[in-house]
């Protein structure tokens, strides 16, 4: 794929441009040499031997760099231990690259491997990593233990669940986009090393899953954690690859096309230096969207990395590894009551992912609030591929306070000192009507920040977790969030399919008790016009009952979304009266269905 080709080039130039004599991979956004204790050494030093050959001279000065950090320092001990061994497998094929091959092991099990970690994701790896390493004799053994995983973490719709590691069936648990494509690329990866027809049915499943959530353009997913990241792009952009999405007969496939689209969408996320912007707001805002571990030059090289390693693997071979018909896999409305977001329209008028029930958040803290787990709200619509709502955010906690429209869509509360969100619902329908579809949620609100810990025992508890068992206690707490009890929502979403034009109708009904701030009324969020055109001016109107619409007084925040050009819109806070509280919010786009209706 000449897309391909180029991409590959252009990073590998970015990559060797940025490392230095010492520092290896230097972080032209942080100003900093890439951090030691994650895998921007080893990625660089697998991807420069791949494109500019075993005697590139960056390729050895970010190996250098990494090999002469402490083991203390070094830390993401799967992912590198992961990539050492690819690179001592391309090693391995040097008539004269014994040493060297001997080296590069010896350095990969300098990787000390846990039998759990506090994301799935990371176990996976590490069970791959036991499985490149295996014997003959014990290589069915490993691929046993690495799908027993993908059966306990894999939801009834496919999707891969991130956390918790016993995640509960009736509720299953969090699926984030990005460490669903992983998880697909490690199921890709594990059949390199044993019978691929054993990986065809997870595969098939995952596969399926990354392409229901593809919008017909350059987006795949907007659940969770790392919405849109070059990390989780990379992964299935490898996997693709590997699938022969890249080859004909696959390109002119949906795979083939989805491929084709994220190359297109990374071109325009393109630096001036080279590199990639982390997702599609970071090229335009610098540091939009993303968590604090996410990093321009780690991620930049493992996808140079791995998309190489997948790249130069075909090349070799000319086939993939797993029997799998690209032909035969369309994107799927994934309309089933466990489907952790509903699929609906068409990528050529109007699409929608929206999330259904919700999800535990990954994080639960008492300073950050995380809104990208959210039930309820779209993650992702366009109208004929362009993007009209952002993905969801995680912001702090004061940030929210003082302005309650960076919550987008979700629905907040105050009362007594907590935050509360309408984030989970414990039921839902989804309803085709004519040229519309309705969903239809009910649910209560939940805490949004983690009670704060009074008491000498409970602050005592706290420290042990944050100095000694990192966050274990924390994490477990997300999956057990107070509920706001005298408060419950129902919430009714209307998307109509040929025009772009989204209805909801909340309905909260207060029984009384404690005073409850309703932070947000109206809540909801869309791009900006400036990101398109000028013409493009999102019209919102909001009704409570009883009174005239309210079109003015609308708080537009930039909102920090892995999206580009994100904006919050609220109006101001309102005491929540006793009984009950409805409201109707129209959010159209008149002129995008003008210009529509005039061709």
């Amino acid at each position: 794929m000449p897309a391909l080709d180029a991409t590959l080039q252009t990073l590998a130039s970015a990559l060797r441009n940025h490392t230095r004599p010492g520092a290896g991979l230097w972080d032209p956004q942080d100003h900093t040499a890439t951090p030691p204790d994650h895998y921007g050494q080893t990625s660089t030093a697998l991807a420069l031997t791949l494109l500019h050959g075993d005697d590139s001279a960056a390729a050895r000065r970010a190996l250098d760099a990494w090999q002469a950090l402490s083991p203390q320092a070094r830390g993401h001990a799967p992912f590198n231990r992961f990539l050492l061994n690819l690179l001592a497998e391309h090693s391995a094929r040097n008539p004269n690259g014994g040493q060297e091959t001997k080296a590069l092991r010896a350095l990969a099990r300098q990787c000390p491997l846990a039998r759990r970690y506090p994301s799935n994701n990371w176990v996976l790896l590490a069970r791959l990593c036991e499985l490149q390493e295996a014997s003959a004799s014990h290589c069915e053994r490993a691929t046993k233990r690495l799908q027993r995983l993908f059966t306990a973490w894999c939801g009834t719709d496919g999707g891969f669940i991130d956390y918790p590691a016993r995640p509960n069936p009736a509720r299953m648990g969090a699926t984030p986009a990005a460490y669903h494509h992983k998880a697909l690329y490690v199921a890709v990866m594990a059949a390199e090393y044993g019978n691929p027809g054993d990986w065809q049915p997870v595969v098939t499943r995952l596969l399926q899953w990354s392409l229901n959530t593809w919008d017909g353009r350059g987006h795949v997913g907007g659940l969770g954690r790392s919405s849109h990241a070059l990390f989780g792009d990379a992964c299935l952009v490898a996997s693709l690859i590997l699938l022969g999405a890249g080859q004909e007969p696959g390109r002119s496939t949906p795979a083939g096309r989805m491929l084709q689209g994220i190359l297109d969408r990374w071109h325009e996320q393109s630096r001036p230096d080279g590199l990639i912007a982390l997702n599609p707001a970071d090229r335009t805002t610098p540091g939009c969207g993303y968590d604090s571990y996410m990093h321009l030059s780690v991620y930049n090289a493992w996808a140079a990395a791995i998309v190489a390693w997948a790249q130069d693997r075909i090349a070799h071979d000319g086939r993939t590894s797993i029997p799998i018909n690209l032909a035969a896999f369309e994107p799927q409305a994934s309309n089933g009551p466990d489907a952790a977001q509903f699929r609906v329209g068409d990528p050529d008028a109007v699409f929608a992912l929206v999330s259904n029930r919700g999800q535990p958040p990954q994080a639960f803290s008492r300073s950050e609030v995380e809104l990208r787990y959210a039930g309820g709200i779209p993650l992702h619509l366009t109208w004929q591929g362009l993007p009209l709502c952002p993905a969801p955010v995680r912001e702090s906690r004061q940030a929210l306070e003082e302005n309650p429209a960076l919550a987008g869509w979700t629905p907040i509360f105050e009362c007594e000192g907590m935050l509360y969100g309408l984030t989970d619902f414990e039921r839902s329908e989804i309803k085709h009507e004519g040229r519309s579809i309705r969903i239809i949620l009910t649910g209560q609100p939940r805490a949004l920040i983690r009670p704060p810990a009074r008491g000498l025992g409970p602050r005592a508890l706290a420290a042990l977790d944050w100095r000694l068992l990192g966050g274990t206690l924390g994490r477990k707490a997300a999956l057990r969030r107070p509920k706001l009890g005298q408060v419950t929502g129902h919430l009714e979403w209307t998307i109509h399919q040929d025009r772009p034009r989204v209805e909801q109708i909340l309905t909260l009904e207060h029984r009384g008790g404690q005073v409850v701030r309703y932070l947000n009324p109206g809540g909801h969020a869309v791009t900006s016009p400036a990101a398109f055109d000028s013409s493009l001016v999102p019209e919102s109107s909001h009704a409570a009952q009883g009174q005239t619409p309210v079109i003015d007084g609308w708080l537009e925040p930039a909102l920090p979304s892995a999206t580009a050009n994100a904006i919050g819109r609220s109006l101001p806070p309102i005491e929540l009266p006793y009984g009950r509280y409805h409201a109707v919010l129209i959010v159209t786009w008149k002129s995008l269905q003008a210009a529509r209706e005039s061709r």
